[in-house]
């Protein structure tokens, strides 16, 4: 056993000399290779020639949202990597009134103001404001509140809201007027409407089936085509986008016979690292959907399809989550010429009620480099030079070849010092929780000591209470790691 250990650690020191050799001549190793980095990107207007000509990128407000004067830095990025518009999912963020004023966040909520502020912000560097609502699922927000808790299909898992109901309907068109009447430059806007999980489980939705003698499938695409039309008609938005999963498995005829083609723009959403592998989507989704529909997206991701708990980013798994929807498109040509455009996402949780997934900082290399391969087909080498030309970040700690979160240092994007407490200083402080170590190395602060630096960090950014979040799900996900003996096993006995 103790020579096992002896040979671990002789290994572990000769592989941290040659990195450090190797990042001590990283300039000098990247000057022979200079051919493959001089793409810098952000300058050339992309649009004409990308595959996906509309790019959208999503914010998840349902976790950590940030400060408004760090979602206009953010938006200063967005601009400057020619994404079009900004799908923002407010949830309980939104400054409700009315009868919905208890479905806005306890503490924190935006102002009308900064609403105003947002979408004036947006617009001054050609961004428009899509807000994205849930009208179906995901209502956990509204349906955790005690005026709205009879409207959930299901009393315990309050993920989907009745939609037999007349008063959920009421309460989602308010919710979309007094949307509309803060946004009145948008023009398009996203009614959610997936992984609704509990549809026609309720009595009330049994009576209505039975009395209008429908199934449960025509039942949920009735009811998107319903909330369609009413942000159309009465809202006038003209684009209404829905998320595709409640009806991506009926037939070409029961869609058209709920009419949804009519109201609703599909996005087709996937996060797998690669989403061509068989069986991921519905067989026959990309024969369909383009057969009913005039146009519709994708959906990718960014950042929060990692994990339910993810605390790190790893920015080559959603690069790959973006090149495998150009290979779908080749795999599926006809559909592809309907593709309008991307939706790039950033989850903050799985679910309203579920923990923090990767922070906004922490992932802004991660959309950089999705960014860059969506605009010019670029990755590898190219795509992380020029993500650290665009961050200005330190180039010394380029390796070729060595496309990894550590290389990245000396950032001065808006967060850069979050990113740098999380992916260096606590990653380190994870990896040796998770390799057995319960001891300090001479240079390593304390676990509290590394977290309270980084509230310090978030203090600009995000608000009190979800900085305190963060801080007690870090430490109680450190805390609860358990030592993997299995690095080092007992051979005694063998």
């Amino acid at each position: 056993m103790a020579q096992i250990k002896q040979l671990w650690l002789m290994f572990s020191i000769i592989t941290t000399l040659i990195m450090l050799m190797f990042l001590i001549g990283g300039s000098n190793i990247s000057q022979g290779f200079s051919s493959s980095y001089s793409f810098s990107g952000g300058d050339v207007d992309p649009r004409a020639t990308r595959r996906f000509k509309n790019l959208i990128v999503h914010i998840d407000l349902k976790g950590a949202p940030p400060r408004v004067e760090y979602l206009i830095d953010f938006f200063k990025l967005l601009s400057k990597n020619h994404v079009d518009g900004v799908a923002m999912e407010y949830e309980d963020m939104f400054p409700y009134s009315g009868d919905l004023e208890d479905v806005r966040r306890d503490s924190g909520a935006y102002t009308e103001d900064d609403i105003r502020r947002i979408t004036m912000e947006a617009a001054a560097l050609n961004l428009e404001i899509i807000p994205l609502i849930q009208t179906f699922g995901h209502l956990e927000f509204l349906l955790k509140r005690p005026a709205f808790r009879t409207l959930s299909e299901d009393f315990i898992d309050i993920n989907t809201i009745c939609i037999s109901d007349y008063r959920s309907i009421d309460i989602i068109h308010q919710m979309i007027l007094q949307i509309r009447r803060l946004h009145p430059n948008s023009t398009r806007i996203h009614i959610g409407s997936d992984e609704a999980y509990h549809v026609a489980e309720d009595v009330r939705c049994h009576q209505k089936m039975s009395n209008e003698k429908m199934g449960k499938s025509e039942l949920k695409m009735r009811h998107i085509a319903k909330i369609g039309k009413f942000a159309k008609e009465i809202a006038h938005f003209k684009t209404v986008f829905a998320w595709n999963d409640m009806f991506d498995k009926e037939a070409e005829s029961a869609i058209k016979g709920a009419e949804l083609h009519k109201w609703i723009v599909p996005v087709v959403w996937g996060y797998r690292v690669d989403v061509t592998e068989d069986g991921y989507f519905p067989e026959g989704l990309f024969e369909r959907i383009p057969n009913v529909f005039e146009e519709f997206y994708v959906a990718s991701a960014y950042k929060g399809a990692d994990g339910a708990r993810q605390q790190f980013s790893n920015i080559s798994r959603y690069l790959e989550n973006q090149k495998s929807y150009t290979k779908l498109m080749d795999l599926h040509p006809k559909a592809a010429e309907k593709v309008s455009g991307i939706f790039v996402t950033g989850w903050s949780r799985f679910n309203h009620l579920n923990a923090l997934c990767e922070l906004l900082p922490v992932s802004i290399p991660s959309l950089i480099i999705d960014l860059l391969y969506l605009n010019y087909g670029i990755s590898g080498n190219s795509a992380w030079k020029s993500m650290k030309n665009q961050l200005d970040c330190d180039q010394e700690t380029f390796l070729r070849g060595v496309l990894s979160e550590w290389t990245i240092r000396g950032c001065k994007f808006p967060g850069a010092d979050v990113f740098e407490i999380i992916m260096h200083d606590w990653k380190r402080q994870v990896d040796r929780r998770l390799l057995g170590r319960q001891d300090l190395s001479p240079d390593q602060k304390s676990p509290t000591a590394v977290l309270s630096n980084l509230k310090t960090a978030l203090k600009p950014i995000l608000f009190d209470a979800d900085i305190d979040e963060i801080y007690h799900q870090y430490l109680n996900d450190f805390h609860s790691i358990h030592s993997r003996t299995t690095i080092f096993p007992d051979l005694s006995n063998s």
